[in-house]
């Protein structure tokens, strides 16, 4: 069901709130749901724009008043207690709404097991070589006393990897339903790696997503957005370095470009950009999307700076004859906020339909890549929902 025809967007300035949401303007869509007393999507807005306590707040509220539609808020309200490690009320919550039986594999592990993380000052951790490392930065790290390449991957959760790392770790794993790898539907085991360290930073039962498809040339160890979320995280490509400093730390935040983002569900960061004239796409930010072809005019493998479906980049306004192929050149710059950058790859999926075209509503017009971001540092600030983008080159 469309966000607009929702038996809970009735009257013009609720289906213009759902209108905005739908296009991924956060700010606007906020505005007019305030202007018009409409709760639940405000609810939805606090999710993404890291407002948590104001989440549960709003949900509460609708939950006295008896709402009709509480029931589709029940997820939402689900991962606002996750981002405030508030475990057992979400497992409690899943299990009162749905069922205990219901409850998914994970969120029962990681009631049992919480996640603690101790980082008492700033690491700097040097990217290494590896034959992806142009593609998707690695760093060193120990998990389980084991030392391992962790590749950097915003398109992921905590760790990722597959089931045959995780078993040579030790991870002990349950299964946990189906999820996506690229566009790629799978079965899905989850696990809870006892330690992480990453020099000075360690992290005690981390949640591991276990996918069979990690495997052969994509045997790697992933680290997602739920690691870097536990810092002041500055990818610096420049300076092939990872700089993990804790959160609400004290240290003058850099000065650069300023892109708010989003969060959807729990890892799926998104933010607005463009293409050529357009400024209103909305991207998910995946760092680990590795799509490289080897062009025909003789240079070096190039890697791709977004991915999206035929529709998706139809809505570009890319003709139908341009996107045939696997990839294509892009016409026009790819933009993200006001940073903007010419010449690059766009890569198309193999899928009519890419399992990210919608998160909750918003359309997604497609990924962003290492290729847009590896011009720049930039940090990600989950306490502000910021992107700073610096050191540019």
């Amino acid at each position: 069901m469309t966000p607009w025809t929702a038996p809970w967007a009735r009257g013009e300035a609720a289906r213009a709130a759902w209108s905005a949401w739908t296009r991924g303007d956060i700010e606007a869509s906020a505005r007019l749901a305030s202007a018009s007393g409409h709760e639940h999507l405000l609810l939805l807005t606090d999710l993404v724009s890291g407002r948590y306590a104001s989440a549960l707040s709003r949900y509460a509220t609708l939950r006295e008043a008896r709402y009709r539609w509480l029931a589709a808020l029940d997820e939402p309200f689900a991962y606002a207690l996750l981002h405030l490690d508030r475990v057992e009320e979400a497992f409690d919550h899943v299990s009162r709404r749905r069922g205990e039986r219901h409850v998914p594999p994970d969120l029962a592990l990681r009631r049992d097991r919480p996640l603690t993380v101790e980082a008492r000052s700033t690491v700097t951790l040097p990217f290494r070589d590896h034959p992806l490392a142009p593609y998707l930065p690695a760093v060193e790290g120990v998990i389980d006393g084991r030392r391992t390449l962790i590749h950097l991957d915003t398109g992921g959760t905590y760790l990722v990897m597959g089931t045959e790392r995780a078993a040579s770790l030790g991870i002990a794993s349950v299964p946990n339903g189906r999820h996506n790898h690229g566009v790629v539907r799978t079965p899905s085991r989850f696990g809870i790696a006892r330690e992480l360290e990453l020099d000075g930073a360690v992290l005690t039962n981390v949640p591991v997503d276990i996918l069979p498809t990690f495997t052969g040339s994509s045997d790697l160890v992933i680290m997602g957005t739920n690691v870097l979320q536990r810092f002041r995280a500055t990818v610096d490509h420049p300076g092939a370095r990872l700089t993990l400093a804790p959160r609400g730390t004290d240290a003058a935040r850099p000065d650069g470009v300023r892109i708010p983002f989003y969060l959807w569900q729990d890892h799926f960061m998104f933010a607005r950009g463009g293409y050529g004239a357009r400024r209103d796409l909305t991207f998910f930010i995946d760092s680990g999307l590795v799509h490289v072809f080897q062009t025909d005019d003789g240079g070096p493998p190039r890697q791709a700076a977004t991915f999206a479906d035929k529709t998706q980049y139809r809505s570009w306004g890319i003709p139908r004859r341009d996107i045939t192929a696997p990839f294509l050149h892009a016409a026009h710059p790819v933009s993200l906020g006001p940073l903007e950058q010419p010449g690059h790859l766009l890569a198309t999926t193999p899928t009519r339909r890419a399992p990210w075209s919608s998160f909750g509503g918003i359309r997604i017009h497609g990924l962003l890549s290492h290729a847009f971001l590896s011009e720049y540092a930039w940090t990600l600030d989950f306490d502000s929902h910021e992107y700073t983008f610096h050191g540019l080159v």
